[in-house]
């Protein structure tokens, strides 16, 4: 009787609600009709391409029903439809395939290298023209270094594991962490030149023991690549060269080792922060040049956050604003920053901001992690106690890999359910490994340079140099230390 009943009152009232709704829409020129349109013809092309048809197909399909004038119309549509509503990667991707052998095996690549390109790749928005500049890298030149060059927060991590998925995986991946301790040379070397003997069959039954002490035998595995290649291209990716411990290479070598020379259709895409490092000649893509470009992904990602939260659109609505304000006034504040948009976004889809207006929100991921810090400061009032809740912090930002709370618990000399509560309590700056029991480091490096900025260390009462101390002194220093 219910379903009935609101059935009959949706036969009733739908129509005229939904007209009503059609000329506000109309109002304001029509984009969400023209959305609607869009996404129903995107399901049509969907079912078509279900059914195995291709333009061809469907073209003589429709010859039995249709005039040849409006043949022609449709499929002018379909076309454009399938270039503009698809995944607008999908060109890119199809471009990028061309350059790589997709007849070889796809083999896993390391399970940090997974976890970080699941990690980074959810709700991957936009950047559609970096990875064409990346294309035409590739295109123009005969092999090279392509350097992404940005400050820290908007993503280039991101990018470079979207590249790698781009690619279908037929590519070299490495992801430097200093929160995972993958911060060494021979940590890179010994990942890039097994996954090249894998992919490529090359006869080497083990690594040489010497395939790691520099970048000689990768630069003998490049030249024996290359000469596979048949024409594709050899594509390795890697990220965060900044998080590299030089001192712990050679002095004056590149960062990671890396050749000078490279052969032929052999190509390294790169990322960094901006500031100087041992590199091969190199093509700069600085990020941060495109402010345009990337304000109009920043609007897109916000926008399907907040499609995708009633929270957020009930904290929108609660505010009397429109969408659109929203969109346009957290985006300026981001400074384009898809870390900030990652952390802000989340705390109003969790309700942390239920209490905050539009133009109290934090500006800039300084500025969030600065009312963060407040918030703690407020919520722990004890000065002590705040100061040996953060000691648990600082600790976590000078470990060279992931640590659980039972070893974080023994070093600090505290309780371990007290000191899973700050873990809990700083959950969103944290890594939180799958493993059994879980381990932990800092999430992104940003947020380590905020805590070692000196009016920080001040407020927190701490001594680095008191921790980097007791930590070289421990019996765990293996644990924190070099491996």
């Amino acid at each position: 009787e219910i379903v009935e009943f609101v059935a009959d009152k949706l036969y009733t009232t739908f129509p005229k609600a939904y007209r009503e709704v059609l000329k506000l829409d109309a109002a304001k020129g029509g984009e969400k009709f023209a959305a609607m349109l869009l996404n129903l013809h995107q399901i049509a092309l969907t079912e078509l391409r279900d059914l195995g048809l291709q333009n061809g197909e469907i073209l003589h399909k429709l010859e039995a029903v249709a005039t040849q004038q409006q043949i022609c119309q449709v499929m002018v549509k379909l076309e454009a439809i399938e270039i503009g509503i698809r995944d607008d990667l999908a060109q890119i991707q199809n471009l990028l395939e061309r350059f790589v052998d997709t007849g070889t095996p796809r083999l896993p690549l390391p399970y940090e290298c997974e976890t970080i390109i699941q990690d980074r790749t959810q709700d991957f928005t936009g950047r559609r023209f970096v990875f064409a500049a990346i294309a035409e890298f590739l295109q123009n030149n005969r092999k090279g270094y392509f350097v992404l060059e940005a400050d820290p927060g908007v993503g280039k991590s991101s990018i470079m594991a979207k590249l790698v998925l781009l690619l279908k995986r037929r590519c070299v991946a490495h992801f430097n962490s200093q929160s995972q301790g993958i911060v060494r040379a021979e940590q890179f070397l010994e990942n890039a030149c097994t996954q090249l003997i894998q992919r490529y069959q090359l006869n080497y039954p083990q690594l040489p023991e010497n395939a790691t002490r520099d970048g000689n035998f990768l630069s003998r595995l490049l030249g024996e690549v290359s000469a596979k290649l048949g024409g594709k291209k050899l594509i390795i990716v890697v990220d965060a060269l900044d998080e590299v411990d030089l001192s712990l290479q050679g002095r004056g070598s590149n960062v990671l080792y890396l050749p000078d020379a490279l052969p032929d259709n052999v190509y390294f895409i790169v990322s960094k922060r901006p500031e100087s490092l041992p590199l091969p000649n190199h093509q700069v893509f600085d990020l941060m040049q495109y402010g345009a470009e990337s304000l109009a992904d920043v609007k897109v990602y916000i926008d399907k956050c907040t499609g995708n939260s009633a929270s957020i659109q009930s904290w929108i609505n609660r505010q009397n604003l429109q969408r659109e304000q929203f969109v346009a006034a957290v985006a300026q504040k981001s400074q384009n920053n898809f870390m900030y948009l990652r952390y802000v976004l989340n705390d109003i889809d969790s309700g942390k901001y239920s209490d905050v207006n539009l133009q109290d929100l934090p500006r800039e991921l300084e500025g969030y992690y600065e009312k963060h810090w407040a918030r703690m400061e407020m919520a722990v009032k004890d000065k002590e106690l705040r100061r040996r809740k953060l000691k648990v912090i600082y600790l976590l930002t000078k470990t060279r890999k992931p640590v659980s709370c039972d070893l974080l618990a023994d070093f600090a000399e505290e309780d371990a359910l007290d000191l899973q509560e700050v873990l809990d309590d700083w959950e969103q700056f944290l890594r939180r490994s799958s493993d059994t029991p879980p381990d932990y480091s800092i999430y992104h490096g940003s947020f380590q340079r905020f805590l070692h900025r000196i009016d920080v260390v001040q407020k927190a009462g701490v001594s680095l140099r008191d921790i980097e101390t007791a930590i070289s002194d421990n019996l765990w220093g293996d644990l924190y230390g070099d491996e």
